[in-house]
């Protein structure tokens, strides 16, 4: 990928640290093996001493991103970067002298696990559909024991946190300016003042989903009583079961009614737009809607649920670098070198997604990074066999070097674009 390159050398790093990125992107995106020290060493090229060493280095991986998809932006999805989607996901690694870990909480075994966490941001493509890696953040874990969290202020920093320092390194690479980010959108384990007031910190507006109990109140817009003090604000709550006074939209296509309005958020203090989205058809007294919300009272209510839909294209990310590009492989223990795992890790699936999009010239649809590895390690195959006959040996299988395997996705073989920066 020489546009990589190209990107690479307008960042604030040495060219040495710029090759062993790519190196380590490219290596990635075909190794055929576990993901770490010993295997990077075997397939690559490199002493797995050379790899710990440029580990424990810090680079700036959202700088790059953001660069990325700022230069390629005419040539990548409109609006994507728009809107970031930020999750945490559990890693099962673990081990005496590793750091952060702890008790956290794993979606797959639904159950407090001993291990890691890992919180990504990415920027979320609307209109097709999938997420880019950005930058991810190990959450620590100072906690030994579940019975020293019962009851008691740990002090140690919270998946919030994390996702705020996500949200702070993202801005200060230019998100806002080279993307136009506006919304971040995120589960309802995020929906909390902490999460909320940061977000206003940043000039960002948070989209995401709240508790059935939350409490929201609508605006008084009656006259004034003949009363002393000041003017009535509120008049009455938000009642799943009661939607008289709000407005209703109507999805056809995904057949779902949104009710929407401008209510009072008791716990955060601030105005937010509320889209109450229940199947069509549903009982009331079921409960079966979902309550939506967004600090940005302008944002339409079938955009703030087109949003938040959006929000789950991070989970196949995950999903993506858990089973092929190794996140739980990894043979290092100290803060640095975790941290640059994740991140390369996320790399990879971000510019090979990027590079998918990129040859497609159409919108994408399904990606599979299955068929990208496979695709990929045929190529290195017929590399080495053209090496091999080219010096002399391996002449029997020399006559295979001329037909590749042909890929299995049409946007594999698609040739690159010719305007802009020079294709992979």
């Amino acid at each position: 990928m020489r546009w990589l390159r190209t990107i690479l050398a307008l960042m604030p790093c040495g060219k040495p640290q710029a090759a062993h990125f790519a190196h380590v992107v490219e290596l990635l995106q075909w190794l055929p093996g576990r993901v770490h020290f010993t295997d990077l060493a075997r397939y690559g090229g490199r002493s797995a001493r050379a790899h710990a060493r440029w580990f424990g280095r810090p680079f700036p991986f959202a700088r790059l991103a953001v660069a990325a998809l700022g230069a390629l932006h005419p040539r990548v999805p409109k609006g994507l970067g728009s809107a970031l989607a930020v999750d945490a996901s559990f890693v099962s690694k673990s081990g005496h002298e590793t750091w952060g870990t702890g008790w956290f909480w794993s979606g797959m075994a639904r159950a407090v696990r001993w291990g890691l966490e890992v919180t990504l941001l990415a920027a979320v493509d609307i209109e097709e559909g999938g997420a880019y890696p950005l930058c991810a953040r190990q959450s620590p874990g100072a906690v030994r024991s579940r019975r020293q969290t019962r009851g008691a202020d740990t002090g140690r920093e919270t998946t919030v946190d994390t996702a705020l320092a996500l949200l702070r390194e993202a801005v200060a690479a230019g998100a806002r300016e080279n993307l136009g980010t506006r919304w971040v959108v995120a589960d309802g384990g995020y929906s909390s003042r902490t999460f909320v007031e940061g977000m206003r910190a940043l000039d960002l507006h948070a989209v995401g989903r709240l508790r059935k109990d939350s409490v929201l109140r609508f605006p008084y817009t009656g006259p004034h009583e003949r009363r002393p003090g000041r003017r009535r604000q509120f008049d009455g709550c938000f009642d799943r079961r009661d939607l008289a006074r709000m407005t209703r939209t109507t999805l056809d296509d995904e057949a779902v009614d949104l009710y929407h309005a401008v209510l009072h958020g008791k716990t955060w203090q601030c105005w937010l737009q509320g889209v109450y989205a229940r199947p069509r058809g549903a009982d009331p007294q079921t409960q079966e809607g979902v309550l939506l919300y967004s600090t940005d009272r302008d944002l339409s209510p079938e955009r703030l649920f087109r949003l938040y839909g959006a929000r789950f294209q991070i989970e196949f990310a995950f999903r993506d670098a858990k089973q092929h590009l190794g996140l739980n492989h990894c043979q290092a223990r100290s803060q640095a070198r975790l941290h640059f795992h994740f991140n390369i890790v996320f790399a990879a699936l971000f510019w090979a997604r990027l590079q998918a999009r990129l040859r497609a010239q159409q919108p994408l649809g399904p990606f599979s990074l299955r068929d990208i590895k496979r695709h990929n390690f045929a190529a290195e195959i017929h590399k080495w066999f053209a090496a091999r006959s080219a010096a002399g040996r391996n002449a029997a299988n020399s006559a295979a070097v001329g037909s590749p395997i042909a890929p299995a996705r049409p946007w594999l073989r698609a040739p690159p674009l010719e305007t802009g920066l020079s294709g992979p």
